[in-house]
């Protein structure tokens, strides 16, 4: 497959066509998860999703002890992501996932690239509604606290964080998840990243059954204390989080 197309003035195109979704479901913190499982599982080609939240909540990366989420904020409940990273408050952000399935090269990319290829498009996206937006240069390692301090390929404004993301990869492609926090752009303004990724965007509507496999994902894992809890959770027998 051919690399991204290159446009003057702008990110290169990462994809010939994307499917966009602006999910109407405002859902809780493991049917957020279990929402991404299922999309990457039933994504034939790449696929936005625009997100909402039903209501405030803590998500950790899948490698976050629990202790650590569960003290960020402690009046929300903690979800746990299928993704890795750090810890991110869901309160007011602006929230996404792109799933591409492995046939795409860009589901290929060794980590850094393909989320310094997707955050400049994101940038760039940002400048266009009128965000001053930047990525990190610095090469700091990461704390706990997603947006404590920026890593290399982050966005920042005016020197401060803004944009996050973390991945997973699978048999399947890539999963991408990301949270856009201090900035002012409307979560319909997404929609223009779109536009920076691809050179087609198709509006994308989720198959017959994926609301079931979404509720079923949710109990099976992603709402099961054994997952959320880890080895760190209270009174919780070790054991690792599933896959």
């Amino acid at each position: 497959m051919a690399g991204p197309r290159v446009i003057p003035g702008r990110a290169p195109l990462i994809f010939a066509q994307l499917g966009l979704w602006l999910d109407p479901v405002a859902r809780g913190g493991p049917a957020q998860m279990a929402c991404d499982e299922a999309l990457l599982r039933a994504a034939t080609r790449p696929i936005l999703r625009v997100f909402r939240w039903a209501a405030p909540w803590v998500s950790a990366g899948y490698f976050v002890p629990w202790a650590e989420a569960a003290v960020v904020r402690p009046d929300l409940p903690v979800c746990r992501r299928w993704t890795g990273g750090g810890i991110v408050v869901h309160d007011g952000d602006l929230t996404f996932s792109l799933a591409v399935p492995r046939g795409e090269s860009w589901a290929a990319l060794r980590p850094a690239e393909s989320y310094r290829q997707l955050h400049e498009a994101l940038a760039q996206a940002l400048r266009g509604a009128g965000v001053e937006a930047e990525l990190s240069e610095e090469a700091q390692s990461a704390g706990q606290q997603c947006f404590a301090r920026p890593v290399r390929h982050d966005i920042l404004s005016t020197g401060k964080k803004i944009v996050g993301g973390a991945q997973r990869r699978t048999k399947a492609g890539l999963l991408h998840q990301g949270s856009i926090q201090g900035a002012r752009f409307e979560a319909n303004a997404l929609a223009s990243l779109g536009t920076a990724l691809a050179g087609q965007t198709l509006i994308w509507e989720p198959p017959a059954g994926m609301e079931a496999e979404i509720g079923r994902l949710e109990a099976a894992k992603y709402g099961r204390r054994e997952f959320i809890y880890g080895s760190n959770g209270p009174g919780r027998p070790s054991c690792a989080p599933q896959g």
